[in-house]
């Protein structure tokens, strides 16, 4: 099931291949029954075509809210990165974690000073639970771009960062991210800059530095 759910698209290619080997056999041979094979494998592929269209799995849902959060990031959109976050969201790292709302002002904060001249995605891995309706994914990012923390822009910098999302459904369909946290990063920087000061009176921003591209940077 999982070829035919997730991507159909070798089980799609290989009945189109063979209808075109039933089309050459009618050529040669003259033998309708060809053709009659021709069109049940057109039928067959046209059909998983279609119930790929329609039927959209937990998988790919938490995977476009992956990328859509990093369309928003390239654009500098807190609001469209905040869209697909619950309001008790939290980042929990190796070494503390933020309240909702701490985590909240950061990611809107870093966002919007945020300039992304590029963000790829790889090794995106994604898991749910039919029971729990949570999920996760777990990905690495190369990002090339700067923070913007003071009057000046630094220079721009490449970064290569891990990080684990924790998702749950929130609504039929609709899936958000509740946890966010850091996996690995380069050279020993961290992911939180730009200089936000929690109300726990950690100097968050202050103490990893600024001008670090990939802050949030799904």
């Amino acid at each position: 099931m999982t070829y035919l759910s997730e991507d159909p698209t070798y089980v799609i290619g290989g009945l189109l291949l063979l209808a075109g080997a039933f089309v050459i056999m009618l050529k040669i041979t003259q033998q309708g029954k060809y053709l009659l094979n021709a069109g049940i494998a057109l039928t067959l592929a046209l059909a998983i075509f279609l119930i790929e269209w329609i039927w959209v799995t937990d998988i790919e849902r938490i995977e476009k809210v992956v990328h859509d959060v990093r369309t928003a990031v390239l654009k500098s959109d807190p609001e469209g990165v905040l869209a697909h976050l619950t309001e008790d969201v939290r980042y929990a790292g190796p070494e503390m974690s933020l309240s909702p709302g701490d985590t909240l002002t950061l990611i809107r904060n870093n966002v919007s000073n945020i300039h992304l001249e590029f963000a790829r995605i790889s090794e995106l891995k994604t898991s749910v639970g039919q029971q729990t309706r949570r999920g996760t994914a777990e990905f690495r990012i190369f990002t090339r771009g700067s923070l913007k923390s003071t009057s000046i822009l630094p220079e721009a910098r490449t970064a290569v960062t891990a990080w684990s999302l924790g998702l749950q459904e929130t609504e039929p369909g609709i899936w958000k991210i509740y946890r966010i946290s850091e996996v690995s990063l380069v050279n020993g920087s961290r992911a939180i800059s730009g200089g936000l000061m929690p109300s726990s009176g950690s100097q968050i921003g202050l103490k990893y530095g600024s001008g670090r591209a990939g802050a949030f940077s799904l």
